[in-house]
């Protein structure tokens, strides 16, 4: 009975990530962060069927530590890390870059088969305790891939714990929606690559049949969630992007900033009750999508320059400027139109979602939509 349920799970594992990953191939569009998602969910499923090939029948002793599993699970792993990566620092991998990033899991795969094809001694360990007694070269690769492995999976975590503000900081500055870009799915996400991992993990060690059915439906579970979100996700669409380094991308101002700072102040002045009057009678906050660049179009100053005049004359970044034009158009709408409903005046206020709605009502003005309807 557990065979068949293991079957089903693992044929429904595969099917969804090989169809999942053709989905965001399709729909990558030029994206990278759908490009490499999606070859990874087709990777997570060749693992899936190595690792039924080696270990089908729960009533069987399971193989550990088998190499084949091993290192092509290193590989999706490495490439769930650089689809965190994409999703920090969107443009940064380049080929090069990706190639670079994916060559110690090449080389220590090519290390394995090398070893294998020239002849040298390969055990079949059915435990842990087996994997010390028998520790030759041969486990010796083996333990150098799960390394590779648990250093990937570290990485993103780190990186997401270290760059998150930043990177916060940087959408905050640049669109006028910025929880829509990703800013609560990259901590989603690595939630949701944790969990694979502790399953993937499960997957590899144990050897009680029920746990190995139950770890299988977690993960068709997570998978289906992970593909879900991400397929449907808004994905961020700047003109500058981290091609050129690790660091956030910034304009060269040398010209600009020679000058001195009254005549800054002044500038600023000036741009502010400008972009203010703009902002009142275009109402370009009621796009969604407003983006730092489209300011750039109707205002001839470059984009540190814009960033500063929010951030220092107007005393807040531009999504917060943005959103608190769009508040108040909430609030004359709510006002006007007592009957219409709070997903109605959110999506004509300007808002892409009513979530991030409700968030910046609270923000500004201490209540939510629905009190300020009511009263």
């Amino acid at each position: 009975m557990l065979d068949k349920i293991q079957f089903l799970l693992s044929m429904q594992i595969i099917g969804l990530c090989v169809l999942g990953g053709i989905m965001m191939l399709l729909r990558s569009f030029g994206n990278r962060s759908r490009l490499i998602l999606g070859w990874s969910m087709i990777m997570w499923a060749l693992m899936a069927v190595i690792r039924n090939v080696v270990n089908f029948y729960l009533h069987e002793a399971k193989e550990a530590f088998h190499p084949d599993v091993l290192i092509a699970s290193c590989f999706v792993v490495a490439c769930l890390a650089a689809y965190v990566i994409e999703k920090l620092r969107p443009g940064y991998l380049t080929f090069k870059r990706f190639s670079l990033f994916l060559s110690p899991v090449v080389i220590g795969g090519l290390s394995y088969l090398i070893y294998r094809v020239s002849g040298g001694e390969i055990h079949v360990y059915y435990s842990m305790r087996d994997v010390f007694t028998f520790f030759n070269l041969d486990m010796s690769l083996r333990l150098l891939v799960f390394a590779l492995t648990v250093f990937y999976m570290a990485l993103p975590v780190y990186l997401v714990v270290k760059y998150g503000k930043e990177y916060t900081k940087y959408l905050s500055e640049n669109v006028s929606d910025p929880e829509n870009y990703d800013l609560i799915w990259i901590k989603r996400a690595m939630i949701v690559l944790s969990i694979l991992y502790v399953l993937y993990l499960i997957l590899l060690f144990t050897d009680i049949p029920l746990l190995y059915v139950i770890d299988k439906a977690l993960l068709l579970i997570v998978w289906f969630y992970f593909f879900y979100k991400a397929l449907f996700l808004k994905n961020i669409r700047l003109d500058r992007t981290f091609e050129n380094g690790w660091n956030s991308p910034s304009d060269e101002t040398e010209d600009e900033n020679d000058d001195d700072e009254e005549q800054q102040g002044l500038l600023f002045k000036r741009y502010a009750e400008e972009v203010n009057n703009w902002f009142e009678k275009e109402k370009p906050y009621l796009r969604d999508d407003l983006r730092l660049t489209d300011l750039q179009r109707v205002f001839p100053i470059s984009r540190s320059y814009l960033s500063q005049l929010f951030n220092k004359e107007l005393g807040m970044s531009f999504s917060d400027y943005v959103n608190q034009f769009r508040i108040e158009e909430s609030k004359r709408l709510m006002d006007a139109e007592p009957l219409a409903s709070i997903q109605d005046i959110a999506e004509r206020s300007g808002f892409h979602s009513i979530s991030t709605f409700r968030r910046a009502f609270i923000k500004q003005t201490g209540i939510v939509p629905s009190e300020y309807k009511r009263s």
